[in-house]
């Protein structure tokens, strides 16, 4: 079979841009030692190599560079054209075919021994091969098993150098398409001899596919087959994924809405590795449906990591196992935002890492559940996804460019399959997992039932017994009740009992204060004439005759003090005689009615107009006791004044003395009824200031001492104005 340009370009590269049977002519000039020449060692040196060369091709088991089809290949099954392949990497993504062809030292072709593994590429991947064909067989279809490869370009040899472009075909009515995003089949013509394709594979997923030859009636088979698989597939996911919604509103477990999202997601994943993106996703251009793959990926990811963290209660066994989970699922979408940006290819090969740790992990931690802590009760869920996990993991190696097992297929297919495989067991697990709950709920109704049956019964018993304990308690109170209302009654009759002593009590007071007054006037009447008619004669008579006033007065004031604490002490008894007057008129009264000796000591200070409402009667008695406490407890020289002022709406009326004053232990004492201080020499009845305090606040007022020391008090009776006054003014004390 004659070679064409391209092969000897290959044997070229092989001697370093030679024919295998040339020699440099540089051997030529070089100088021999004592024998022939160094070309003719050189010659015979590579003979020995080849002789070698051919030795060892016998004794290993070699792949032929070109593949030759034959009749009825690409039928029943794809001829693969794994270990006839050559790859280059072409970082720049710039070249050419005619650079690639043109024989540049830098352009190496390297041979693979099984399917293209390129992994995530930034540039551009150059594949060559060489078919050749019976002259009388069929056109030929040449497929890319995984059609995930954004940019395919096939480069046919026209037997003369040249190399022309094969455009996409479509066999499936479904492609007639006029931009299709992801181009997977291409036709070729089969002819006798060798000829050299070129494939130019560009992609920001990974460059990671089986390349297929199929005969136009085989692949028609294979297109057919794969929509049925499909539709199987579809189905079965979209009953599941009804069936788990249902469980969601009826159990309200987070896990069956998780997987249901799982199952759409594998759905499509399915669609885009078997090839029906395009036909599916018709509605979307080719970039939309590149950019939807990476977020399908990452989407996947996530969800997968939440479901089988929950399948498997990670969080139940280890809080940092469920943390792992929580972290795995964060960092696919944090890629997860990448891909939707349209930079999926910067991630793409961490998200395909990530997901071989992942698969790692969560084996590791079922086996240890399985075989460590006995737990049976995932086995059947860790069946259901044993294959589709096995399968992922061997497709994210291929994805990463390892294929430790040289396999030759992409795997959609039996991706497909696993998961169709885990949809149905997943499906038994899941309802399975709905009869235990259904169990489960079915049982903690039934305790829940005899729970509040028992709880009935022993309310039923303690109602009982509550009911007599009230029974009886209500016979207590019923008692308690009558003893109360015959005290009640008692003390009704026992109060009136009072009230009527008190009444007769006072009934008596005033017949005893009226029958006291008028002795008392007649006495009084009796000093003051025994005075006049003995104003000549000794002053013993005189001393006498004051004696007997001061006594009378004295009496008299005591008469008034007890008259006016009995209308004080009659509880909401309203005041006799309220009008409105001048508070200085009190003050003329108290002058006028002070005997000599009084009116030589007192000195009244009268302020502007102070009106207040009241009682006239009481408010004099109130200020006569303050007067003549004043006048009591101060020496007999000693000056006493009665100032009157007003402050912020009050009538004040200061009374002011030379005495020793209160000390102030006693202070908060004097104005309490009957109190007198220890060791006490002046007389008194100990009413004066507390009759006078309750006088001042039945006004509304009050009675305080302002100040008190050794020079002397200050006793401050306060009312309130009826009409604003004037601002207080401090008169002098005459």
């Amino acid at each position: 079979m004659p070679m064409d340009k391209g092969w000897q370009s290959r044997n070229r590269e092989f001697c370093g841009g030679r024919p295998v049977g040339s020699i440099s002519p540089g051997l030529s000039s070089l100088p021999t030692v004592n024998g022939p020449p160094m070309r003719q060692l050189c010659y015979l040196r590579m003979r020995l190599i080849f002789a070698l060369s051919m030795m060892l091709a016998c004794l290993l088991p070699q792949t032929p560079w070109a593949l030759s089809l034959k009749p009825g290949d690409g039928i029943r099954a794809p001829v693969s054209l794994s270990g006839h392949l050559a790859v280059f990497y072409d970082s720049s993504g710039a070249l050419t075919i005619d650079d690639v062809v043109s024989g540049r030292p830098d352009v190496r072709f390297t041979p693979i021994p099984s399917m293209l593994t390129q992994g995530y590429r930034k540039g551009a991947v150059w594949v060559r091969f060489s078919l050749s064909a019976p002259a009388d067989s069929g056109p030929w279809l040449l497929q890319i098993e995984r059609p995930l490869i954004e940019q395919a370009t096939l480069y046919i040899s026209d037997g003369a150098g040249h190399f022309a472009v094969s455009p996409p075909g479509y066999i499936d009515p479904w492609n007639k398409r006029d931009a299709r995003a992801y181009p997977a089949l291409f036709p070729i013509l089969g002819t006798t001899a060798e000829r050299e394709y070129y494939f130019r594979l560009q992609s920001s997923t990974s460059i990671t596919s089986a390349l297929n030859v199929w005969s136009k009636d085989g692949f028609e088979q294979y297109i057919r087959n794969g929509n049925w698989l499909i539709g199987i597939l579809i189905g079965a996911i979209g009953a599941m994924i009804i069936a788990n919604l249902l469980y969601a509103l009826w159990l309200r477990d987070p896990i069956y809405p998780l997987y249901a999202v799982l199952l759409f997601i594998s759905g499509l994943i399915s669609i885009f590795h078997m090839g029906y993106a395009s036909e599916i996703l018709h509605f979307l251009k080719p970039q939309q449906i590149h950019r939807s793959w990476g977020a399908i990926v990452c989407l996947y990811s996530v969800v997968m990591a939440l479901f089988l963290g929950q399948l498997f209660e990670f969080r139940r066994h280890s809080i940092w196992a469920w943390r792992i989970i929580q972290v795995i699922a964060l960092l696919n979408g944090i890629a997860l935002i990448f891909a939707l940006i349209g930079r999926y290819g910067d991630v793409g090969l961490f998200v395909s890492g990530l997901q071989q740790l992942f698969f790692i992990y969560i084996a590791s931690v079922v086996l240890y559940l399985l075989i460590v802590r006995r737990q049976y009760q995932y086995l059947l869920s860790a069946i259901a996804f044993g294959s589709v996990v096995v399968v992922l993991l061997v497709m994210q190696l291929q994805y990463t460019g390892a294929n430790p097992l040289r396999i030759d297929s992409s795997l959609a297919r039996v991706l497909a399959v696993g998961t169709l495989i885990h949809t149905v067991l997943l499906s038994a697990a899941v309802a399975k997992r709905a009869q235990l709950a259904e169990r489960s709920l079915s049982e903690e109704k039934d305790r829940a039932i005899a729970v509040s049956r028992l709880a009935e019964r022993e309310l039923a018993i303690r109602v009982r017994e509550r009911t007599a304990e009230l029974a009886e308690s209500n016979a207590s109170l019923e008692e308690e009740v009558d003893r109360r209302y015959h005290l009640e009654t008692k003390l009704r009759q026992s109060l009136d009992s009072v009230n009527d002593a008190l009444a007769q009590q006072r009934d008596f007071l005033a017949l005893v204060t009226h029958e006291f007054r008028g002795p008392l006037a007649v006495i009084a009447t009796a000093v003051d004439n025994l005075a006049l008619s003995a104003a000549e004669s000794s002053d013993d008579v005189q001393v006498r005759a004051a004696k007997i006033r001061r006594t009378v007065n004295r009496m008299s004031m005591l008469i008034e003090n007890v008259l006016a604490g009995d209308r004080l002490d009659a509880a909401g008894k309203p005041l006799a005689v309220v009008e409105t007057f001048d508070l200085n008129e009190i003050l003329r009264v108290e002058q006028a009615a002070l005997d000599d000796d009084a009116i030589r000591r007192v000195t009244f200070i009268p302020g502007d107009e102070a009106r207040v409402r009241g009682d006239r009667y009481l408010l004099e008695i109130a200020l006569q006791n303050l007067i003549q406490n004043a006048l009591k407890y101060s020496a007999a020289t000693d000056p006493v004044a009665v100032r009157l002022s007003m402050d912020q709406g009050m009538a004040l009326v200061s009374v002011i003395d030379r005495g020793a004053g209160v000390p102030p232990e006693e202070q908060a004492f004097i104005f309490l009824k009957y109190y007198r201080a220890a060791g006490q020499r002046v007389k008194g009845s100990g009413l004066g200031l507390y009759i006078s305090r309750e006088i001042a606040r039945q006004h509304g007022g009050e009675l305080v001492i302002a100040a008190s020391d050794v020079n002397g008090s200050t006793f401050r009776f306060s009312l309130p104005l009826t009409e604003p006054g004037p601002m207080p003014v401090d008169p002098v004390m005459g």
